[in-house]
């Protein structure tokens, strides 16, 4: 016999709050199917419909690219905050159930949601560097219509417009310093020191929660795997299980059987 959906559902909740609380070093990895109700895009539709990431458009046109970036990413963040999960999450950091949290969103909304332990293998909104001296500043200097830096003047750029999808490190930011040197180096998809932060820290962990990521980045514990997503993903063959259903509603029901509060 074929037991109800909530019944399975309700057994899987179970045995995820078990694994959790029995977990010694559990780690979250989370893609961009978690801020989709903060109606964030993920950065291939960014870059695919509007080309957000585009260090042409960006300094040709400085103006209508904030324009378009603080509709699709700004003005959302402002409105929608961190979703039910990435408050959650931020509940299991606080009370010691994860070791951290492991994301290849740019959207800033772990942090937001209070997290402290984010390992942002693909970058940050939350990084901006200035394209004439080089120094970084955080997501609240994005909010003026054409950020500027307030040091020179120079052009703002959110750090993933010159690296993400193959973003060239430019000339002109020899000299920036080495935070950014680092970050950009190449133009890799991924930055590596984050990337090796992420790795060692899922290396040791005995649990991994995936939830909102297809499988671009593809590290998780070597012991234990529970996918959380509508669809199939690269990660189900190698789940322990998986829950069918939006990461809000997932999380919610877990916030709720480890009797986590204020969240």
């Amino acid at each position: 016999m074929i037991e109800p959906r909530q019944s399975v559902f309700n057994q899987q909740i179970e045995q995820l709050a078990s694994m959790l609380s029995n977990a010694r070093h559990a780690t979250i990895l989370t893609g961009a199917g978690i801020s989709v109700p903060s109606h964030i895009p993920d950065m291939e539709s960014a870059v695919n419909q509007f080309g957000l990431f585009s260090q042409t458009w960006l300094e040709s046109d400085p103006t209508a690219f904030y324009r378009r970036f603080h509709r699709e990413m700004l003005d959302p963040i402002r409105k929608y905050g961190p979703t039910r999960a990435h408050r959650v999450i931020a509940r299991l950091e606080q009370q010691g159930l994860i070791d951290g949290v492991v994301t290849t969103n740019v959207d800033h909304l772990h942090q937001l949601a209070g997290s402290t332990h984010v390992i942002e293998v693909w970058g940050s909104i939350d990084v901006n560097f200035c394209l004439r001296c080089g120094r970084t500043f955080s997501l609240q200097a994005l909010h003026a219509s054409v950020p500027k830096c307030p040091v020179c003047g120079g052009l703002l750029s959110p750090e993933p417009a010159f690296r993400h999808l193959g973003g060239i490190l430019p000339e002109n930011l020899k000299q920036a310093n080495a935070y950014v040197r680092l970050k950009l180096t190449e133009g890799a998809w991924r930055i590596p020191l984050q990337e090796k932060l992420a790795d060692e820290l899922l290396a040791q962990s005995d649990l991994t929660i995936v939830t909102g990521s297809n499988g671009y980045y593809r590290h998780t514990s070597p012991r234990h795997l529970v996918e959380i997503n509508p669809h199939t993903t690269w990660f189900t063959p190698h789940a322990d299980f998986s829950i069918r259903l939006a990461a809000d509603d997932v999380f919610a029901a877990l916030a709720s059987k480890l009797k986590l509060t204020h969240y």
